[in-house]
């Protein structure tokens, strides 16, 4: 088969395949990552993560959430999410959770609004709920090297890792993220990331902020009480959050099977053209 047999013989391909292209899976605009948290700080109890209200969130004075606190974080440098209506400003103001995180599941309509921007009304990121897993490992005096890891009580989305005598706190977070409001979220790009927390500073019972202390001023006989949960005991401390954000258009079905079968018209007619060789 000549080359100028051969590229009329793969035009219906192009031409089927060009077609088909427009009916496959269409893919979310809202892609790369979003860093958050600059100067935000938040408060975690046992029943709650409270992001606190950042002042230096822009645009300041506007940036108010529907609990008439302002904005309780904000983008970080180095953001390189994209969408359409971008890019994000360095200082965003950002809502996240309506100012709250508790352990109980939130409304429908707050885990559709779980991230949203002060002058980006469009773009929105959903979680789904519950965020998390936790660690399996509840005995924290066991996270006391490097790397280790464990949860103050099972069932605890908060991951607590020791690093050199103090603890990052992660929580983990993924769901859906949309250019074009909640009704974008069905055909959204999916996102997965979380925040966390470095705690170097003494913990307010005067103890060093390792994974085995913060159990203990949670929850002083090492396994978590009834009474701890209703304890008012927290920590405060700076935080910030990783989100990325990818989409990758699926082919829809009629058009696999559709070249499938075109590609053996291609091949039938290869034969008969070239001859079958020995």
């Amino acid at each position: 088969m000549t080359f100028q047999n051969l590229r009329l013989a793969l035009a219906p391909v192009a031409l089927l395949s060009g077609g088909l292209l427009l009916v496959s899976d269409a893919s979310a605009s809202v892609i790369n990552t979003l860093l958050t948290g600059s100067t935000g700080t938040v408060t975690v109890s046992l029943n709650s993560v409270i992001f606190n209200n950042d002042p230096a969130a822009q645009p300041a004075g506007t940036c108010q959430t529907t609990l008439g606190r302002g904005c309780n974080s904000d983008v970080a440098t180095n953001t390189t999410l994209t969408f359409t209506g971008g890019p994000l400003a360095t200082g965003e103001g950002i809502y996240v959770n309506n100012n709250d995180l508790t352990l109980t599941a939130p409304s429908v309509s707050d885990a559709n609004q779980f991230l949203t921007f002060a002058s980006h009304p469009n773009l929105v990121f959903s979680i789904s709920y519950p965020p998390g897993p936790g660690s399996a490992n509840t005995n924290c005096a066991t996270a006391n090297a490097n790397g280790l890891s464990c949860s103050v009580f099972a069932g605890s989305p908060l991951v607590l890792t020791y690093d050199n005598g103090d603890t990052f706190v992660g929580l983990g977070v993924h769901g859906v993220a949309s250019d074009t409001g909640v009704a974008g979220l069905a055909g959204g790009s999916s996102y997965t990331g979380g925040f966390s927390q470095f705690f170097t500073t003494t913990l307010p019972n005067g103890m060093a902020p390792t994974p085995l202390n913060i159990q203990l001023y949670f929850c002083p006989t090492g396994i978590c009480q009834p009474a701890d949960f209703t304890s008012g005991k927290n920590i405060t401390s700076s935080q910030s959050g990783t989100f990325t954000a990818s989409s990758v258009p699926e082919p829809s079905a009629v058009f696999l099977g559709s070249l499938g079968i075109v590609m053996l018209l291609v091949g039938a007619r290869f034969r008969k053209s070239h001859g079958t060789r020995a």
